[in-house]
């Protein structure tokens, strides 16, 4: 496998698509912080004062973005590198010179979540690098920060062993891409939704008005889309299953349990990446 990964690497090194993968995350990075700072001084907030800046968590609100759309970028990118494999007949090669199959299915997830790894780190270096001297260190405690950036790199594993999946699987380039873009945004959406479901209050405030249209009395009713019971069980288990609602979680900073998630995304890497080795395994390249 280590000649697999030579070959990759330096496949990586010449490809148009990493370093254009990379500078978009690199340049997202840097245009995030720049926004925010334009923001604050367009409406006037002194950033000089430490009361503000931890009111506002500026650098964390800019600084985690990367996780709202690095599977986007993994799907994209794992797609077009594992697709050209096909298209240019590398796959048949390394077969022919005496390389297992399993070996080439693990040298190119290893390759595409390193790759992806390497946009995320340009992105979060290229936020702090700018935002930090115009906004502020981080406000929230280092361990909060720590677990997020970690938590998120295991939810990229996942991601990337899903798509890698879809990729060595199908022969074509193009489907992988439309599959593997189509998965994402569908993911995103489903856990949009959720999250919305899992929000709404338990009780909502009904009025009462008076004849001179004056509200008179406000009551709190029960809520009926608030979830409950085994309900609210299984759609928190699906958002904290899907790594695109990881993926909201840690972009807000709103989590309360990263062991689970963490826990979840190291399970969906493990099924996907078994159940991808096997099917490759047994797939017609002819």
């Amino acid at each position: 496998m280590t000649k697999l990964l030579s070959a990759n690497f330096l496949r990586l090194r010449k490809s148009n698509t990493f370093w254009g993968s990379l500078g978009v995350c690199v340049g997202l990075g840097v245009l995030a912080a720049i926004g925010e700072f334009r923001a604050q001084i367009s409406m006037g907030v002194d950033l000089s004062v430490p009361e503000v800046v931890q009111y506002k968590a500026l650098l964390e609100g800019q600084f985690f973005e990367y996780t709202a759309f690095i599977g986007i970028l993994a799907a994209e990118f794992i797609a077009l590198f594992l697709g050209t494999e096909y298209s240019d007949g590398a796959i048949r090669n390394k077969i022919a010179v005496g390389h297992s199959r399993l070996s080439i299915y693990f040298a190119n997830l290893i390759t595409g979540f390193v790759a992806s790894l390497m946009c995320m780190a340009g992105y979060m270096a290229s936020c702090l690098a700018v935002g930090a001297p115009l906004l502020g260190w981080f406000t929230k405690p280092a361990p909060l920060i720590l677990t997020a950036i970690f938590g998120s790199v295991v939810t990229l594993a996942a991601f990337c062993a899903i798509f890698t999946f879809v990729a060595m699987n199908c022969s074509k380039k193009s489907t992988s891409v439309v599959i593997c873009l189509l998965g994402v945004f569908a993911a995103l959406i489903a856990a949009t939704v959720i999250y919305s479901m899992l929000e709404e209050p338990e009780f909502i405030t009904g009025y009462e008005m008076a004849i001179d249209g004056q509200i008179a009395n406000s009551v709190p009713e029960p809520n009926p889309m608030y979830l409950t019971g085994l309900k609210r069980e299984i759609y928190q288990f699906i958002y904290d299953l899907l790594p695109t609602g990881q993926s909201l979680q840690y972009t807000t900073l709103n989590f309360t349990n990263p062991l689970r998630l963490m826990g979840l995304s190291a399970a969906v890497a493990a099924v996907f990446s078994a159940a991808g080795a096997a099917l490759f395994r047994k797939k017609d390249l002819k």
